[in-house]
């Protein structure tokens, strides 16, 4: 993620506002990496891809078409306010991206809160059965399409040197995407960083049931506070949905991706309308 330079928040923002394509690079290189190596598992070792599937799909059926939508708009505005998602906001953290502790809070407690909200708006959830078709090839033809419009040296950061200090964001994204093999052959799942922010959570929660009663709204980590929220109400964040489900051919979490997308751009524009220099940190004309 370093390396491809997508960590840093301004990346995360202008993508948003098609400024700068290199998240999106990266999030089809790691979502076709994964779609590649889930389909060979699937082969080799059928019966470990078998309870992997069985595991993420079963997350799925409780869930209707409209809450996994509606949680993925909130994901992605959440991304858009914090420059960051539910498994980068660990590396932002280890990497000292400022205030990215904050953002780490806020998804704490988003997770807390609907740990605590889930019960009373589950019957609401109603699910429905959806049938898949193919994608990686999709993914992979659409990256060499942006590689030639958008060519990754050139949008870099400043300061940054492409082949030294950043490599080709698809590229490293792959990498990412590979991830999947030792997670279906040796724990018996998929890719996914959400649900961990529950397991935390819940166990303070579980101590204290007073803990359930307590309301956070602090400004500086509501966007963290929208990702992991969103994340739980769509189950599933951009590792879950965009690496796991669609690899899996999930139409749900394919009609989940772009809710994520469509929660930045539209907040992402707004924002960026009304204060262009504290969105990017940088002016335009």
């Amino acid at each position: 993620m370093d390396l491809g330079k997508v960590t840093l928040p301004l990346v995360i923002r202008e993508q948003f506002i098609f400024r700068r394509e290199i998240m999106l690079k990266m999030f089809l290189g790691a979502s076709a990496g994964s779609a590649y190596c889930i389909a060979g598992v699937s082969l080799i070792f059928p019966m470990h891809f078998e309870i992997a599937r069985e595991g993420f799909m079963s997350s799925l059926q409780c869930k209707g078409l409209i809450p996994i939508i509606l949680g993925a708009f909130i994901l992605g505005c959440g991304m858009c306010l914090s420059g960051s998602c539910p498994g980068m906001v660990l590396v932002q953290v280890g990497a000292g991206i400022p205030y990215s502790w904050l953002t780490l809070i806020g998804g704490l407690s988003g997770a807390a809160l609907y740990g605590v909200v889930q019960p009373k708006i589950e019957p609401y959830l109603k699910a429905g059965k959806m049938k898949s078709p193919k994608i990686e090839v999709c993914m992979t033809i659409f990256i060499v399409i942006l590689e030639v419009f958008f060519p990754w040296e050139k949008e870099v950061p400043v300061g940054t040197t492409p082949w030294k200090t950043a490599l080709p964001p698809e590229l490293m994204g792959a990498i990412i995407g590979f991830l999947q093999i030792p997670a279906i052959l040796l724990i018996n799942t998929t890719l996914g960083s959400s649900s961990a922010y529950m397991t935390y959570t819940s166990q303070p929660l579980a101590i204290c049931k007073n803990c359930q009663d307590m309301r956070q709204y602090l400004n500086a980590f509501v966007g963290g506070f929208c990702a992991i929220f969103g994340s739980r109400l769509a189950s599933g964040c951009t590792s879950g949905h965009g690496l796991s489900g669609v690899a899996l051919l999930s139409l749900k979490s394919m009609f989940a991706v772009p809710g994520m997308f469509g929660g930045g751009i539209v907040l992402g524009f707004i924002y960026f309308s009304v204060d262009s220099y504290h969105y990017t940190g940088r002016l335009y004309s």
